[in-house]
């Protein structure tokens, strides 16, 4: 008998086929801008606020060095301390918008 002859099989490249995708964007979507609160209101909220802890901090203070008992020593330092670090914050809060209000003009 005589032998066949065996064609080569062709080779299938390993690579995938990778589809070209058009990048997608996100819509633009409106959005209106608006302001929290006024300049008034917000000026109006750290006064009363800084009012209110600078009160808070005297009286921690007085409680402070009125107390005779050591844990209500140690109880109004640190509450005094406390309070005493928010009011700073508060007052230079208060001392930015009115530079703002200032400059602004």
């Amino acid at each position: 008998m005589p032998k066949k002859k065996i064609k080569p099989k062709k080779r299938i490249s390993k690579k995938k086929i990778v589809k070209k995708r058009t990048p997608v964007r996100a819509k633009k979507v409106r959005r209106s801008v608006k302001k929290i609160g006024s300049f008034k209101s917000r000026l109006k909220l750290v006064t009363r606020n800084l009012i209110l802890f600078v009160v808070l901090f005297i009286l921690s203070f007085v409680l402070y060095n009125v107390s005779t008992a050591e844990i209500y020593v140690n109880l109004f330092f640190i509450l005094s301390t406390i309070l005493g670090f928010i009011s700073v914050a508060f007052l230079i809060v208060l001392l930015a918008f009115l530079f703002m209000k200032w400059f602004r003009k």
